[in-house]
């Protein structure tokens, strides 16, 4: 179910990618904007993700840790599902919040942006 779910948002992430460069967005400017923005975001944060792994895979992280490999990546592994577990959760309550609003589906992009943005940094600067 989990990589089910993972593999769904990437999909759909990739989704809102190719339409903002390949299609004409079909929602307000402002939500397009937001959506090229999250889409480039959450390409860094999988990059970011990518490169950690390659590291850990040639061993680089392991002999600048001393823990195994397969424990560094199952760690990654399970922080970044728990993360966007807690993602999900967190903008869809934040969605809730606005929900009064006209602006809700701005203010729920913006939440996932700011979120993917800070957990890239988080990344980069442990990893």
């Amino acid at each position: 179910m989990t990589k089910f779910l993972v593999l769904l948002l990437s999909f759909t992430s990739f989704q809102l990618f190719a339409q903002g460069v390949d299609e004409e967005c079909q929602f307000s400017e402002s939500l397009c904007g937001l959506q090229a923005s999250f889409a480039a975001a959450d390409k860094e944060l999988n990059d970011v993700y990518k490169s950690i792994n390659n590291r850990i895979k040639s061993g680089e992280l392991s002999e600048s840790t001393l823990v195994d490999a397969a424990e560094l990546k199952q760690s990654l592994l399970s922080s970044q599902r728990s993360w966007l577990k807690f993602k999900e959760s967190n903008c869809d309550a934040f969605y809730v919040l606005q929900s009064g609003g006209s602006q809700r589906n701005e203010a729920r992009m913006e939440c996932e942006i700011e979120m993917t943005k800070a957990r890239t940094n988080y990344l980069k600067s442990w990893y």
